[in-house]
């Protein structure tokens, strides 16, 4: 796929998928603006990518996301596709979470969402093609252990973008990606804590649920990101994409 002369923006592309996609976007000649709360990461990740820029950015702070799209954008010369990747793995049961974290949560997933689209959507109707990918997760179809907040805000990321596909249209397109079991440092630590300290121990327990039988590489989904951003997928808006290697079958 050719990204030549295009710009994407992306939350959480300091690392885990958002980070794949930033390279795969870079590799087909497209530049990049690399937005994460760990400034240290985007750096890190920009400094590989040719023409990129890094913006240390609070997707749940309203001004902070305003004024980091407005410069993405300004240092790009516009914007013609978005990632909203950034996010946080937390579960635990329900009776533990207080309000403050609870709000902190569907900040990050929920309105930092929102906020993405809310600030870029300007820009990338500007483009006359505009096309954002919002992340959510298996979570948000199938019904996990001690896991109904991250569900939550992940099935509430589904219905706001399926509302902003036909408020945005007819110039940008809106799709959702839905991941299973993708190895990222945001899951690494959880596999290690499912395999009693032994991250090799926790894949393997999960591997049941999965009929592929391997856990994918954030690579692997960020190809399929980056065909949602393309051109060849101008008729495909709405949609809720699961790449879970048929966990949601079961």
């Amino acid at each position: 796929m050719s990204f030549e002369g295009k710009r994407l923006l992306v939350t959480g592309g300091g690392s885990g998928i958002g980070a794949a996609t930033a390279r795969r976007f870079a590799a087909g000649g497209g530049r990049v603006a690399v937005l994460d709360r760990d400034v240290a990461n985007a750096e890190a990740v920009a400094a590989e990518l040719e023409g990129a820029l890094a913006i240390g950015c609070d997707v749940a702070d309203d001004g902070a996301m305003s004024a980091a799209i407005g410069r993405a954008a300004g240092e790009l010369g516009g914007l013609d596709c978005v990632v909203a990747s950034a996010g946080v793995a937390e579960s635990g049961p329900i009776e533990e979470w207080d309000i403050e974290r609870w709000t902190r949560f569907v900040g990050i997933h929920l309105t930092g969402t929102w906020l993405t689209a809310k600030y870029s959507v300007p820009f990338l109707r500007e483009s006359g093609a505009g096309a954002i990918v919002n992340f959510s997760s298996v979570a948000a179809i199938v019904t996990q252990p001690f896991n109904a907040p991250y569900g939550a805000v992940k099935a509430g990321i589904v219905g706001l973008s399926r509302q902003l596909a036909v408020e945005f249209a007819p110039t940008v397109r809106v799709n959702v990606m839905a991941p299973g079991r993708i190895l990222t440092p945001m899951t690494e630590p959880l596999y290690v804590v499912r395999g009693d300290g032994d991250e090799e121990e926790g894949i393997r327990r999960a591997l049941p649920k999965v009929p592929l039988g391997f856990i994918a590489k954030a690579e692997e989904v960020a190809a399929t990101v980056c065909y949602l951003l393309s051109p060849e997928a101008r008729f495909i808006t709405g949609q809720t994409f699961v790449q879970d290697g048929g966990e949601t079958l079961l």
